[in-house]
């Protein structure tokens, strides 16, 4: 009886459940790394324009960078609009532009890596609202020479402010849409800052990937803001520009480096704020820079997803108040 040799034992549970987490994890793995090089090997056939090639009204600041200007009307007072984090750039302000009177010379500046401005692929102080209100103070006041109205939906808000605390002779007033200085990153800038991963996830977050439109417009199928052709046109062309992806990856890798929301109290030009209840601003937000801002007008829209989108009308009726 020697040979004999006890049956073998079944295999843990644990054992089994660990292996299959392995594998699942190993197939999951192996799928983002295909994912990742398929989508690198996209954007180099998509962003395949050069801004050089196309006729464009351009100014250069300080540091050299070019910004597209789209300049409309001939009013004594002239209007700065600043967009939010979005590649299509300046072209969402079209509704609020067509709401607008006879008295404003507009101008719609696309910021730096956005739009049809020059794309910064490398992260780095460039990136930074502070760097941002810099340059296009000096540009606008070298362009224009004399006060501004200024209006900025998100990221365009931070810059105005931010402008409205380093230079407060260049503004006649200033109007905040939607504007959040103390939101927390989320998921999709996590993504976005992973090595290798994160150009890729940048692509199809928001440039040219399947998610990047449906997140411009969500409620477009729901009854929502849609856009328009020529808009969808604008923002397909931005999209297409050398270096897109790899430029708005580094201004969300960049920490944001502004002076502002801690001197919002240091503003003396007359501030407008639009809220859109229903977007992604926190009532929390609202309300500290209310507190900081205890002289401002503040606006609550209660219906919105994105007021310059949503109730257009609203947003001109706004800026309108802040003509001198």
């Amino acid at each position: 009886m020697s040979g004999l040799r006890p049956p073998p034992k079944d295999e843990a549970p644990t054992r089994v459940l660990l292996r299959m987490l392995v594998l699942i994890l190993l197939v999951v793995a192996a799928g983002i790394v295909v994912w990742t090089a398929v989508t690198r090997q996209r954007i180099d056939l998509i962003e395949d324009v050069s801004l050089d090639d196309l006729e464009l009204d351009q100014v250069t600041t300080a540091n050299g960078t070019q910004l597209n200007v789209v300049q409309e009307g001939n009013g004594p007072v002239p209007l700065v609009l600043l967009h939010d984090v979005d590649v299509a750039g300046g072209i969402l302000w079209d509704d609020v532009v067509a709401d607008l009177g006879p008295e404003f010379t507009v101008m719609r500046i696309d910021l730096p890596g956005f739009g049809l401005s020059e794309r910064i692929p490398a992260e780095g102080s460039r990136h930074t609202v502070a760097s941002m209100a810099t340059e296009l103070s000096g540009a606008i006041e070298a362009r224009v020479g004399q006060p501004v109205v200024f209006a900025g939906v998100g990221l365009g808000g931070e810059v105005g402010a931010e402008i409205a605390v380093m230079d407060p002779e260049l503004l006649a007033g200033l109007v905040m849409v939607d504007v959040d200085f103390y939101k927390p990153e989320g998921w999709v800038e996590f993504a976005q800052k992973l090595p290798w991963v994160g150009t890729a996830a940048t692509y199809a977050l928001e440039t040219g990937g399947p998610l990047g439109g449906s997140r411009w417009a969500p409620n477009c199928e729901t009854g929502g803001w849609c856009p328009t052709q020529s808009q969808v046109l604008a923002r397909d062309l931005a999209e297409t520009i050398i270096d897109t992806t790899e430029s708005i990856r580094a201004f969300r890798r960049t920490p944001a480096a502004s002076q502002v929301p801690s001197k919002l109290n240091e503003i003396t030009a007359p501030v407008y704020y639009l809220w859109s209840q229903q977007g992604d601003v926190p009532r929390e937000s609202v309300d500290r820079v209310e507190e900081a801002l205890p002289e401002a007008e503040f606006e609550v829209l209660a219906d919105a997803w994105k007021a310059h989108l949503d109730v257009p009308g609203e947003v001109a009726a706004a800026i309108a108040t802040m003509m001198p």
